[in-house]
């Protein structure tokens, strides 16, 4: 990150150097009484995981601590404070501003003539305390894997995950075992269930309990969520209205079969009385050819089926003066059920070929 050739880029807010010459003279009331020499100082990059704020602050405090203004980073009691107090805090403000990157200007603005202010603002910014900040670097530690056969600087980036770990612990804020264990479980989770415990990243010293309590109502959202839809998805669709609502379709019922699951005109038993009715009555048409025998002749009756049998009638007509009558038409009477059906034919004795029924059957 040093720049050995001390060559300054060209524009230096976009690309700053690595190091920088700083040449300050401190005031008369200052605690060093000579001009200082003009050191090369980091220049502090922004804030990231790349940061390179640990050896920013350790040359800078070496630097402060070697012109007597370090006092000004030590104490913030004003009882405390040396009388060149004020000209040491001016010249660590002034040093500072010059040493550190433009984006990290927002977060020293507020502390425009407070040394101490900059110098604990910065650290802040640079160095996550909070307990995502200790996770990410025990985790860094925990996944990492040798990269090809080099392996000084496989040694080399564990060293400086170890480095950056470390400064986050301090007596106060020490390294536990539970900082290990959340860790480790937010390592073996998918991502989509870290989201749920980001805030609590965000805090210090937040307790692995904490984490598995966040984790379980997560979970049972998440199952609450999911009867909901399946609840929803599995719900009873309305019936599809018909085309046309004002003609609904008839429903089929046979008066014949005393049934619903068909009508008069697709009934085999109604077909069946039609055939029979056709076959008896050419069987009359064939007897008449014959000459008639002595007596009355026997009429038989008409049956088919499940039907009733009907009295074939006939009616008179005179042929030739002869007072033989002879059967001139006739009806059959069908019942079935709660089903009258009337099958009639009136014809001419005399004329040749079948009459046809309208048996109104399909």
């Amino acid at each position: 990150m040093s720049n050995d050739n001390g060559e300054h880029p060209s524009n230096t807010a976009k690309d700053p150097p690595a190091h920088l010459t700083v040449t300050l003279e401190p005031g008369s009331m200052s605690s060093s009484n000579q001009k200082t020499s003009a050191p090369r100082l980091p220049v502090l990059i922004p804030p990231g995981p790349n940061t390179n704020y640990l050896d920013w602050e350790m040359v800078v405090e070496a630097y402060f601590r070697h012109v007597k203004v370090k006092h000004v980073l030590d104490t913030s009691d004003i009882k405390l404070r040396k009388a060149t107090w004020s000209d040491d805090n001016d010249l660590i403000c002034a040093t500072i501003l010059q040493i550190i990157d433009p984006a990290n200007n927002r977060y020293v603005r507020p502390f425009r003539t407070d040394g101490r202010g900059m110098w604990i603002a910065l650290a802040e910014a640079h160095q996550d305390t909070s307990t995502g900040g200790k996770v990410y670097w025990i985790r860094k530690l925990l996944i990492a894997r040798m990269e090809g056969d080099n392996i000084d600087s496989h040694i080399d980036t564990m060293a400086k995950y170890h480095e950056r770990l470390n400064a986050l612990v301090t007596p106060e804020k020490p390294l536990t075992p539970d900082d290990v264990h959340t860790a480790a479980l937010l390592g073996s989770i998918p991502k989509d269930w870290v989201a749920c415990v980001s805030n609590l990243m965000n805090q210090e010293g937040i307790k692995t309990a904490t984490i598995v309590s966040a984790l379980k109502n997560e979970s049972i959202r998440r199952q609450s969520q999911g009867d909901i839809i399946s609840v929803s998805s599995t719900a009873t669709k309305p019936p599809a209205k018909s085309g046309n609502p004002n003609n609904p379709p008839k429903k089929k019922f046979c008066t014949m079969c005393n049934l619903d699951t068909h009508d008069l005109n697709s009934c085999h038993n109604t077909r069946r009385l039609i055939e029979e009715h056709k076959a008896n009555r050419k069987k009359r048409y064939e007897s008449k050819d014959q000459p008639a025998p002595s007596g009355k002749s026997s009429k038989p009756p008409a049956r088919a089926g499940r039907t009733s049998t009907a009295t074939l009638g006939a009616s008179s007509h005179s042929n030739h003066n002869d007072s033989d009558t002879d059967y001139s038409g006739s009806e059959v009477e069908v019942t079935a059920g709660n089903a009258v059906a009337s099958l009639s034919v009136s014809f001419n004795p005399k004329a040749s070929g079948d009459a046809n029924l309208d048996s109104g059957c399909s």
